[in-house]
């Protein structure tokens, strides 16, 4: 039973599109974006306690790092569904 579904899914692979491959380096683009985003968002707010030689706020980096975090994972969602919309329809 498992091997059966083990060949259905590599004719599955085999059947999908050439571009699948620019699918995967959309991805790629994307989520070094995102996560050059959410590191810049980290270093910014550190820098600035830093440079202004306060105590580092680790609760306030944390946040705006996760607050940078979500919406760059919502952006990047409504960039593929705009770019590649036959994904979501799967």
């Amino acid at each position: 039973m498992i091997q059966d579904r083990a060949e259905g899914y590599r004719s599955d692979l085999a059947k999908r599109p050439a571009a699948a491959s620019a699918d995967r380096s959309l991805r790629i683009v994307l989520w070094t974006l995102w996560v050059l985003a959410v590191a810049g968002t980290a270093l910014l707010h550190w820098r600035a306690d830093v440079v202004a030689q306060r105590p580092v706020n680790l609760l306030g980096l944390i946040i705006y790092t996760a607050l940078s975090g979500l919406v760059g994972l919502i952006v990047m969602t409504i960039v593929e569904m705009w770019l590649d919309p036959q994904r979501f329809l799967e």
